[in-house]
C-alpha cells in the first residue's frame, strides 16, 4: 500500500526520535511489535514526525486508532483510492489539526456521518458534512486554549480555530482530505481567522467551518481573504510530493505553505539582507511582521541563502520586516505593492539612539479585490437558510437537553452547570459529592472553557491535594492566595491533568523538604533536569506538567508550568505572570520573580523603574487596539500583555524591570488603513521616564472608502407599502444613508436621538435617509416614530436581517453583530463610509462626509 520512499522515511525519523523519548521507549517499541506491517509505517510517521511533547502526553493506543481508522476509510471509501500518498498522511492520517487536545475520536464522527454520505459524490458529501458540522457548533469567542473537536461538538461552540479543528476532523473521518487554512492577522482589521480547504476532484477547494453553503469556495470570508498580507496551511513534517505549493519554510517542528495567491493579489518580493560593509549574510532571521492589534505580529519566519536573500509570495500591502543574527539586527517598513524588493543592512543592536522621538508611519492595508465572486441562485439562498435555521434549531435543542433541573445548584452553580453543557455530569458529580465549600471555590478559578471538558475524577484530586494547606492560609486571612494560587488546577493554556498526585509520587519526601524550605530550589531543579529541543516543538502548544516529568523534556513555557504545578502541589502559591509570562512565588505578601533571578540567589532588593504615560487626546487609548508596549529580549521586542488595562484621568503609571522598551500607537481607519507611531525608549533603576501618547486620528479625507455593496431587495412602507424594490433603484438618483436599525436597542436608540437633535440639518440634507427595519411591527416604536414625523422625507423598508445584515456589514469590513449598522453611499451602490453600534457624532460625521465626497 506504501511506497518504499515512505516505508524508508517513517523508519529513519522513528529511529532518530527513539532516544527523546526516555523511559517510554521500550514501551512503544513493545507496542509497535503488536502492529500490522501497514500500521508500523504510519505508527512510526507518526512517532516520527509528531511534536515530541504529544509522545509523552498521550497513550501508544489513542495514536493507533488513528491509524486503523485511517487504513479503514482508505480501504472503504471510494473516494481515497485516487488520493496521493503526502495528501493521506497529512490531511487523512494526521491526528493533530492545530493546538487542540488530542482524543481518538475519528470513530466518534465516522459513526454519526457515515449514513449521511453514503452514496454522494466526494463534493456533495464535504457540503453534507459542512451542514452537520453546524447542526452541532457555532462560532463563540473564548480564550486561546484549543479544545478537542468532541468537546466542540458536546458544548456546541468554538472560536473560528476550533470550528475548523471540528470540521476537518469530521471530513478526514470519513476520508476526506481537509486542512485548517489560516490567516494569523488580517491586515484590514484587529483580528485572525481560520477555515477550512478539502481535497475534492484532485483540487484543493475552500469552505468556512460550520457555515455551510450550496456550493465549495464561498464563505463570508471571501472579501476580507482578498486583502490578506499572507494565508498560510501547515504540516507535521517535511514528506512531500507533487501537490505542494510554495514552501514558507520550516519553523521548529512545522512546515508552512503559502496558499495567499488562492485569496488575494500578489507578487513575489525579495529581500536581501547585508553587514555594514555590504557583504551578504547567510542563515540570518527574517521575520515578516503585520501590524495589527497595535502591535508587530510576526506571520512568516525565514532564512536568507547564501546571497543573503530571502522571497516571499504576500499581498499588496504595507508590512514590518525585522532581520537579525547574532547581535546584530535591523527592522524596516517595505511597501509590497510599490516595490518588488528591498535591501536591509545589519547593525549592532546595542548601538542606541541618541533621541527619543516618535516616529509616524502610515500604514497601507491591500484594497478589496475578491477573487472568487461566485452568485448563488435566489433557490439556493433559500434553501442555505431554511437549512441554517434547523441547524441552529437542531445544535441549541441538544446542547440545551444536556442541563438538568435534578441537579440541587445554588444560583452560581446553575450558571457553571448551564456553561458546562455536555459535560453536565463531570461538573454535576464533582459539584455535589459533599459539602465540602471549596469546590466551589475551586469552579470559580476555573475558565469557562474548563467547565466544557473538566473531569470530576481529575478535580476531586486538586481538592484532595490542596486541602492540608487551607487551614495555614485561613488562618492568616489570605484565603484568596490558596484558592488562586494553591487549590485551582488552571495554571496557564496546558490540558488539565491530575498533576498533584504524578507529582507527589515522582519525588522523594526529602526532595520535597527541600523545595518547601527554598522554592527557587524548584526553578533549579526544572532548568538542571527538563530538556527542550527546538527542532521537535510545536511552539505554541506547552506540555503538561506530567508530560513534562515522563519525557524530561518541555519548552520554555512548558518548563515555567511545571515549576507552578511543583510548587502548588508542595503548598507554595506560585503563578505566571500573565504580562510577561515569568513564573513567580507569593512572599511578603506579593509576588515575585524566580525566572528572572540569578540560578541559586535570592534578589534582596527587586530593581525597578516608573513609565508614566500621559494622554491627552480625544481617544481613549486601550490596549490591543490603540496601543501596546514591548520589552526587548534577545534583539527583539516583546510584547508585554497589560490586557484591560485602563487610563485614569489621563494618566497610567507602570512598574517597570530596567531595560529598553518600545511604545507602539495606531489608530485603524475605515478603509482598514492605520496610523502608525512607535517610540523607543529606556527604562532605568528608581527613575521615572514620562512619555505624552501620540495617536494620529487622520483626516476627513481618512474616513472615505470606495466599496460597492452588493443589491439586495426592499420591501417599501408607507406610500409604497408592500412593493418589493432593488436597492440599487431605490439609491440610484440620489445619495444616501442607510440605516439599518434594531429598534428599542439602546445602540439605535442612541443614533435615533442625534438624528432628531440634528433634524434641521438632515431635513436640509442633499440625500436620502433609509430606514431598514426588521418588520412593519418595528414602526411601533416610540422614538422611530418621533424621527419619522420630525423628518418626514425618511424612506422606510423591511428587509431579511438573517439572511441581509451580515453580507452588508461584511463587505464595508465592520462588526455584523452590532447594531445599528450605518453605510454611506454616493447615488447607486458604491458606498464611502459604515459604521456598525454606537459611536458618538456618527451622524453627524456621515452628513460631513456625504459634502466632503461630493
Amino acid at each position: 500500500m506504501f511506497s518504499e520512499h515512505l516505508q524508508k522515511y517513517a523508519q529513519e525519523k522513528y529511529e532518530l526520535r527513539l532516544p527523546y523519548l526516555k523511559d517510554l521507549k521500550e514501551e512503544v517499541e513493545k507496542a509497535m511489535e503488536g502492529c500490522s506491517f501497514e500500521e508500523q509505517v504510519l505508527m512510526k510517521f507518526l512517532y516520527g514526525t509528531m511534536p515530541l511533547r504529544d509522545a509523552g502526553e498521550y497513550d501508544f493506543n489513542v495514536f493507533l486508532g488513528f491509524v486503523r481508522h485511517s487504513l479503514m476509510v482508505y480501504e472503504q471509501m471510494e473516494w481515497c483510492q485516487e488520493i496521493p500518498e503526502d495528501i493521506f498522511l497529512h490531511h487523512i492520517l494526521y491526528y493533530r489539526v492545530n493546538t487542540e487536545n488530542i482524543e481518538d475520536c475519528r470513530k466518534f464522527f465516522y459513526d454519526k456521518l457515515i449514513d449521511r454520505v453514503k452514496g454522494l459524490s466526494v463534493k456533495d458529501a464535504v457540503l453534507e458534512i459542512n451542514y452537520w458540522c453546524a447542526e452541532n457548533g457555532t462560532y463563540e469567542s473564548s480564550d486561546n486554549r484549543t479544545i478537542s473537536p468532541v468537546t466542540v461538538y458536546k458544548s456546541g461552540k468554538g472560536r473560528c480555530g476550533e470550528e475548523s479543528t471540528f470540521a476537518v476532523s469530521a471530513f478526514r473521518s470519513v476520508g476526506i482530505p481537509a486542512r485548517q487554512v489560516y490567516t494569523p492577522r488580517w491586515a484590514h482589521c484587529d483580528d485572525n481567522h481560520a477555515w477550512v480547504e478539502v481535497f475534492v476532484d484532485g483540487k484543493w477547494h475552500f469552505l468556512g467551518a460550520c457555515e455551510p453553503e450550496e456550493v465549495l469556495d464561498k464563505g463570508w470570508f471571501t472579501n476580507a481573504s482578498s486583502r490578506a498580507l499572507l494565508v498560510h496551511t501547515r504540516t507535521f513534517s517535511d514528506y512531500s510530493g507533487d501537490s505542494v505549493k510554495e514552501c514558507l519554510g520550516q519553523e521548529d517542528l512545522l512546515v508552512y505553505y503559502n496558499e495567499t495567491a488562492t485569496y488575494a493579489r500578489t507578487k513575489l518580493y525579495e529581500i536581501q539582507v547585508l553587514d555594514e560593509k555590504s557583504n551578504p549574510v547567510e542563515n540570518a532571521s527574517v521575520s515578516i511582521e503585520i501590524l495589527n492589534m497595535a502591535e508587530y505580529c510576526s506571520v512568516a519566519s525565514l532564512l536568507t541563502d547564501n546571497q543573503g536573500k530571502v522571497t516571499i509570495t504576500i499581498g499588496l500591502g504595507d508590512v514590518h520586516v525585522w532581520a537579525g543574527k547574532g547581535k546584530l539586527s535591523c527592522e524596516a517598513w517595505i511597501s509590497i505593492e510599490d516595490e518588488d524588493r528591498t535591501v536591509l543592512y545589519l547593525r549592532d543592536e546595542n548601538r542606541k539612539s541618541s533621541q527619543e522621538v516618535w516616529i509616524d508611519t502610515d500604514v497601507r492595508a491591500p484594497k478589496d479585490y475578491p477573487i472568487h465572486t461566485f452568485k448563488l441562485t435566489r433557490e439556493q439562498k433559500e434553501r442555505n437558510r431554511d437549512r441554517i435555521n434547523k441547524a441552529n434549531q437542531v445544535r441549541e435543542e441538544r446542547i440545551a437537553g444536556y442541563f438538568r433541573e435534578d441537579s440541587f445548584a445554588s444560583p452560581e452553580q446553575d450558571h457553571i452547570l448551564r456553561l458546562s453543557a455536555g459535560n453536565f455530569d463531570e461538573i454535576n458529580r464533582f459539584m455535589n459529592q459533599d459539602n465540602n465549600p471549596d469546590r466551589e471555590v475551586m469552579l470559580e478559578s476555573l475558565t469557562i472553557k474548563d467547565y466544557k471538558d473538566a473531569s470530576a475524577e481529575i478535580l476531586e484530586s486538586h481538592l484532595i491535594g490542596a486541602a492540608p494547606y487551607r487551614k495555614t492560609w485561613e488562618d492568616n486571612n489570605k484565603l484568596d492566595v490558596y484558592a488562586k494560587y494553591i487549590l485551582c488546577p488552571r495554571i496557564l493554556l496546558e490540558e488539565m491533568t491530575d498533576y498533584r498526585g504524578f507529582i507527589d509520587g515522582f519525588f522523594g519526601e526529602s526532595q520535597k523538604e527541600e523545595f518547601r524550605s527554598n522554592p527557587r530550589a524548584v526553578w533549579r531543579y526544572v532548568k538542571q533536569n527538563i530538556g527542550f529541543e527546538s527542532r521537535l516543538d510545536y511552539k505554541t502548544i506547552t506540555s503538561t506538567p506530567v508530560g513534562s516529568l515522563k519525557l524530561l523534556q518541555g519548552n520554555p513555557l512548558s518548563q515555567k508550568i511545571l515549576f507552578v504545578a511543583i510548587c502548588r502541589t508542595l503548598g507554595i502559591p506560585a503563578r505566571i505572570n500573565s504580562v510577561n509570562l515569568e513564573a513567580e512565588i507569593y512572599e511578603n505578601d506579593g509576588f515575585v520573580s524566580v525566572t528572572g533571578e540569578e540560578e541559586g540567589v535570592k534578589s534582596q532588593i527587586r530593581e525597578i523603574g516608573k513609565l508614566l504615560l500621559h494622554a491627552d487626546m480625544d481617544i481613549v487609548p486601550v490596549y490591543y487596539q490603540t496601543w501596546t508596549i514591548g520589552m526587548k529580549k534577545d534583539g527583539q521586542f516583546v510584547t508585554l500583555d497589560y490586557t484591560g488595562l485602563k487610563f485614569h484621568e489621563g494618566f497610567l503609571s507602570l512598574d517597570l524591570v530596567p531595560g529598553e522598551y518600545r511604545l507602539i500607537t495606531s489608530v485603524r481607519l475605515p478603509s482598514g488603513n492605520q496610523n502608525a507611531s512607535e517610540y523607543l525608549f529606556e527604562i532605568k533603576t528608581d527613575k521615572v521616564k514620562s512619555v505624552t501618547m501620540r495617536l494620529r486620528t487622520g483626516s476627513m479625507e481618512d474616513m472615505l472608502v470606495d466599496y460597492v455593496i452588493n443589491d439586495f431587495e426592499v420591501v417599501m412602507s408607507d406610500n409604497m407599502s408592500g412593493r418589493t424594490v432593488c436597492a440599487s433603484e431605490l439609491m440610484a438618483e440620489r445619495a444616501n444613508i442607510l440605516a439599518v436599525l434594531s429598534e428599542g436597542q439602546e445602540p439605535t436608540e442612541h443614533v435615533l436621538n442625534e438624528m432628531l437633535e440634528q433634524k434641521d440639518s438632515l431635513n436640509a440634507l442633499d440625500a436620502q435617509i433609509i430606514f431598514l427595519l426588521q418588520s412593519e411591527a418595528s414602526l411601533k416604536n416610540l422614538t422611530v416614530q418621533k424621527v419619522l414625523k420630525a423628518i418626514p422625507g425618511i424612506k422606510v423598508g423591511t428587509f431579511n436581517f438573517d439572511e441581509g445584515v451580515e453580507p452588508l456589514a461584511r463587505k464595508m469590513y465592520v462588526d455584523p453583530e452590532k447594531l445599528p449598522l450605518l453605510i454611506v453611499t454616493n447615488p447607486g451602490l458604491n458606498a464611502i463610509y459604515a459604521c456598525s453600534g454606537y459611536n458618538v457624532g456618527s451622524v453627524a460625521l456621515m452628513e460631513k462626509l456625504l459634502c466632503l465626497s461630493k
